[in-house]
């Protein structure tokens, strides 16, 4: 089978696990993007490097037209009671800016298509559930000449931009890897994160018997880094704590600092674990993140120590004081990763949907 995966870019190497999976396998699978993602993955993707999206001006223009900022995103969870999230343009000024930005991409995407020789892929994927284009228009001829189409909601976008109505319509499956959009959004599976394994990694000693206990936000508000940071220089007054702080690194450099601690937490809030956790379980090492009760029921007996704010301390601290206990979680995580994160198991079950 010949598989493309279309995606705005490759950020949480989402698309990039799957294609991976796909061609052990045996199929033929592309990866196709917008814009390189700022972390400069050596992911192989043919990248589109289309204008109007990412950073800078366009970015403040996205922001001027909704009206709020990227800062406004939040560690809760968006409520599905009034249904399923739907971007909309919301008045004809910012119709027109789409409709224009289409306009300007159209020809070099179909360009691009016809070099990769499009007509002779079976399945197409929209990671993210964007188009190629905000019209929906090239995802539905694919479609009326009989191509597969699967949307795959790998990040916020279903969150806070909600469907593309255009796009979405077309799909012959939907899923997701976020538990709470499957909340959001039933018609869409949830899958777990598809996760390649890195080399063991067996946590290191340190000097004088201090623990290292790394946090890595990519963005502090989502997060909850400023409650987690104040929890930890609290905790500094009577454990032996080194607290690593790992943001605005590239990525091989952030996984080698990561690779240095005994502890590490993701997050605290509402929106469960991400890949951040994935690494750090796969390098043994114990991983603190916020649980909620329904995600936890469906993780069943996972490998995470449950944290929350005000409590964090109270749960670090029987791993902080023994080592046996950190050996034995890391390598319950280790084993936990790898066996609910096989991405070949999880593209397997993607592919008997079609």
């Amino acid at each position: 089978m010949k598989i493309l995966h279309f995606a705005v870019e490759n950020f949480a190497r989402v698309p990039e696990a799957f294609v991976r999976a796909e061609r052990q396998l045996g199929h033929e699978s592309l990866l196709m993007t917008l814009y390189p993602t700022r972390h400069a993955f050596d992911d192989g993707a043919v990248c589109l490097n289309m204008p109007f999206v990412g950073g800078g001006f366009p970015a403040h223009l996205k922001s001027l037209l909704q009206g709020r900022s990227a800062e406004e995103l939040s560690n809760r969870r968006r409520t599905g009671l009034a249904g399923v999230p739907v971007w909309e343009p919301g008045n004809g000024f910012k119709q027109k800016l789409f409709d224009l930005r289409d306009r300007i991409w159209e020809s070099q995407i179909r360009k691009r298509l016809k070099s990769i020789d499009i007509d002779s892929y079976d399945l197409i994927y929209l990671d993210g559930g964007a188009g190629f284009l905000r019209s929906g228009k090239i995802v539905s001829e694919l479609k009326a000449a009989g191509k597969k189409i699967g949307v795959t909601y790998c990040g916020s976008d279903l969150r806070t931009r909600g469907i593309i109505p255009s796009v979405d319509a077309l799909a012959d499956a939907r899923f997701t890897v976020e538990f709470d959009h499957a909340l959001l959004y039933p018609k869409a599976q949830f899958l777990f994160f598809p996760f390649r394994m890195p080399p063991v990694n067996c946590p290191a000693p340190t000097p004088g018997g201090r623990i290292r206990i790394g946090h890595a936000p990519t963005n502090r508000a989502v997060k909850g880094t400023d409650d987690i940071l104040s929890e930890l220089e609290a905790m500094k007054q009577d454990y032996p704590i080194d607290i690593i702080l790992i943001e605005n690194l590239p990525h091989a450099e952030a996984l080698e600092l990561k690779a240095s601690c005994q502890l590490f937490i993701d997050n605290i809030g509402e929106l469960g674990y991400g890949i951040n956790s994935l690494e750090s379980l796969a390098m043994g090492i114990p991983t603190a993140v916020q649980l909620l009760p329904d995600f936890e029921a469906v993780l069943g007996d996972h490998a995470f120590i449950p944290i929350e704010k005000g409590g964090i301390a109270r749960a670090l601290i029987p791993y902080i004081e023994s080592t046996k206990k950190r050996k034995a979680l890391g390598e319950k995580a280790r084993a936990w990763v790898s066996e609910k994160h096989d991405a070949v198991k999880i593209v397997q079950e993607m592919l008997r949907r079609f």
